[in-house]
């Protein structure tokens, strides 16, 4: 009896959503150095974490395995079956909720798109057009449809590979083949203007990516992408959701977190490595998006 009150505790622990003042999800990920949770629970009427409204970067993905549920996702209510699955893309404001105080059973995922992004090319052409898409808040496997136990399967997978970063990711993929078939995602489809902004966006990513440890101006960015400021400042937010000059920091703060937690180098050096002016600013934007310092990160680690 005693285990089973502190397993459920735990399970409460991990289902818990923590939030920041807008509403955004601060996710327990499994490990603070790689964006994936997945986890297996429960769900009834008096589950403390049902019916708040909040949303993430990251995708979710909710397989049901017994009785029923259902989602709120910007308003439209979905409803989720045993058997089914669901997919909310990035930045969609959603809660779980029950379905008349059933009890329900599930697997969910919460997991980063930027475990797939192995170079700008895979980025621009694959996974912004998903996650940037208006079009594309949910996407639903019924059980009956064909390709309902690959996705399955592949969730049920990731849940079973706890630490394991490579299985995590080599699963995570076969997820993505799923939501490519099902969004129609294809550049061959897309529009010529289209094309251009994904090929500008791809110069200016990479350009970000192989100079994050110099100085990078907004004009230099733009320059890249053959075009003004105010359009690349639109381009990024359209399909990346951030600036620039965001997406930048966020670059040299992903970089920062690989320093941290292979090396024993001092904030410092890391933070100019980095690209950042001082340790005092990349603490400062560590602490604004992962809600803890470099230290507290490193600590985690050991």
């Amino acid at each position: 009896m005693r285990n089973d009150y502190y397993e459920k505790k735990r399970e409460q622990w991990r289902a818990m959503i923590r939030q920041r003042d807008d509403r955004s999800e601060i996710v327990n990920y499994d490990d603070p150095s790689f964006p994936s949770y997945s986890f297996q629970g429960h769900m009834d009427g008096s589950s403390p974490w049902i019916r708040k409204a909040h949303w993430h970067e990251d995708i979710e993905l909710m397989t049901v395995l017994t009785g029923n549920m259902a989602y709120n996702i910007s308003g439209a209510i979905i409803e989720v079956h045993p058997g089914e699955t669901i997919f909310i893309n990035s930045k969609q404001l959603h809660y779980s909720m029950d379905w008349n105080n059933e009890y329900c059973t599930y697997i969910i995922t919460i997991i980063h798109p930027k475990i797939l992004v192995s170079t700008p090319e895979v980025e621009s052409e694959y996974i912004l057009p998903v996650i940037a898409n208006p079009d594309i808040p949910y996407i639903l496997w019924r059980s009956e449809d064909k390709d309902t136990p690959g996705i399955t399967k592949a969730i049920k997978e990731i849940n079973e590979s706890h630490g394991n970063q490579f299985e995590i990711t080599r699963h995570f993929f076969a997820i993505w083949h799923f939501v490519l078939q099902r969004a129609g995602t294809s550049i061959k489809e897309q529009s010529s203007i289209h094309i251009q902004h994904i090929e500008s966006l791809k110069n200016m990513i990479g350009y970000i990516k192989n100079n994050y440890r110099d100085h990078i101006s907004l004009d230099m960015i733009a320059k890249v992408g053959c075009m003004s400021k105010s359009s690349c400042n639109n381009l990024f937010k359209k399909y990346t959701g951030h600036t620039p000059n965001d997406y930048l920091i966020r670059y040299r703060l992903d970089k920062a977190m690989e320093f941290l937690s292979t090396s024993d180098e001092s904030i410092g050096n890391i933070s100019s490595k980095c690209g950042f002016a001082s340790s005092g600013y990349m603490t400062e934007q560590f602490v604004r998006c992962y809600g803890l310092t470099p230290r507290e990160f490193r600590n985690s680690k050991g």
